[in-house]
């Protein structure tokens, strides 16, 4: 990065060519006139948010405003970033949601570390009905998925449907017409059936974004009692099988 003093000069240079005054760009960085001419004067350093809005402002990126090169990176898919869906625009991506085309979403990002591909979708998630494994606020890195034959029973997806959108774990039914649908949270531990025609697209969870740290006896009593579970499953089987054969040998006598 350039010194303050060559930033100073590139935005007081962007200031006068559109013919504005150091109250107007104060006025539009929210700051007193004082304030701004102080970052213009190179005495104060320029923070992010204003970087945005004078990039803005003067419809030119970021980096030339702090380097004099105008390396404009184009925002989309081709560049490497992935929407985001937050929990706010989570009515409005139903409502304008077409069959070909994701709702029309501001916020893009890059992740570090991983590689992005076509028709993915950063989703935030609202509530806990699915904690422990995911938490209100998390960030869940979807792919959109065309194939429901490849989609594993039991797996934990973002369900687009025609009342709105939802994180559930997905498992078959016995009725192929219809899915079920469960939470990970005891508390809300209703399963559902819900028509297939009334899902409208299946993101798969590739991985998640997560400001909460699980306790370890959390996530080590989960293991415990699924481990517990699969126990009493095989210990059924096993009596199950033992009780079949005892009937075939009093049967044959």
């Amino acid at each position: 990065m350039n010194t303050r003093v060559e930033i100073g000069k590139r935005i007081k240079k962007l200031r006068q060519e559109n013919n504005l005054s150091q109250t107007n760009v104060a006025e539009i960085l929210f700051i007193t006139q004082a304030a701004y001419s102080l970052i213009e004067n190179s005495q104060n350093g320029i923070v992010a948010e204003h970087l945005v809005k004078l990039s803005k402002l003067y419809d030119v990126s970021a980096d030339y405003i702090l380097t004099g090169e105008d390396n404009y990176i184009k925002i989309g898919r081709e560049s490497g970033f992935i929407p985001l869906l937050r929990t706010h625009a989570h009515a409005g991506f139903i409502k304008a949601m077409t069959k070909d085309s994701f709702y029309d979403i501001k916020d893009w990002f890059r992740i570090p570390g991983f590689n992005p591909s076509e028709e993915q979708l950063l989703f935030e998630v609202e509530g806990n009905s699915m904690a422990p494994t995911l938490f209100a606020g998390d960030v869940l890195v979807c792919q959109l998925q065309h194939n429901t034959d490849k989609i594993l029973d039991g797996s934990a997806v973002v369900l687009i449907t025609v009342e709105g959108i939802m994180v559930k774990r997905l498992r078959r039914d016995k009725d192929s017409e219809y899915w079920m649908v469960e939470n990970d949270n005891e508390a809300h531990g209703e399963i559902d059936r819900l028509n297939k025609d009334d899902v409208k697209k299946i993101m798969m969870i590739s991985g998640k974004i997560s400001s909460v740290l699980v306790p370890h006896s959390v996530t080590d009593g989960k293991a415990r009692m699924q481990n517990l579970e699969d126990s009493v499953e095989t210990l059924r089987k096993e009596l199950l099988d033992m009780n079949k054969k005892l009937n075939s040998v009093t049967n044959n006598k």
